[in-house]
């Protein structure tokens, strides 16, 4: 009798740590009205919980000063690059590269240069790396991954775009 009341207690209480801990965070949809601080631009973005990194839409790519040997030769350099939403607006912005990521998808690999923005979200602004890629083609044109979420965000399909 004690071990199984001692059993259901850490149960109960183990339940309303657990619950605790999630009703701190804010539950986002499947999709959300973002904007890139700084451009002026609103973004429908896609919340996707498979990324690890946010992406960005971004053609035009040019480093400033480039040696030309590898991308990680960038890294601290400023690059500058169009960024562009669904409705076409599009805005020219520079920002200093800290990374270069490595990525592997079905369409095969790539790598892709890394700088830090302000994503904002109702009204709030999170400074995350995120990485640029042409998303001419993608219905969304900014994916928020899991680096945006984390410890923020729960994540809920159910959820009208906010």
């Amino acid at each position: 009798m004690k071990v199984s009341l001692k059993l259901g207690l850490l149960t109960l209480l183990f339940s309303i740590s657990l619950a605790s801990c999630a009703s701190e965070k804010k539950v986002i949809g499947a999709t959300a009205d973002m904007s890139v601080a700084g451009t002026g631009l609103n973004y429908i973005a896609r919340i996707d919980t498979g990324a690890a990194r946010t992406s960005l839409n971004a053609k035009d790519i040019v480093v400033e000063a480039s040696s030309g040997k590898t991308m990680r030769h960038d890294i601290g350099k400023m690059v500058s690059f169009t960024t562009v939403n669904a409705d076409g607006e599009s805005k020219r912005m520079t920002a200093k590269i800290v990374g270069v990521s490595k990525i592997v998808n079905s369409q095969g690999e790539e790598r892709r240069y890394i700088v830090k923005l302000n994503i904002v979200y109702q009204g709030k602004s999170r400074n995350v790396r995120v990485n640029l890629r042409d998303r001419s083609r993608m219905d969304y044109k900014l994916l928020i991954g899991r680096d945006w979420l984390k410890g923020h965000y729960m994540v809920d399909v159910e959820v009208a775009r906010s």
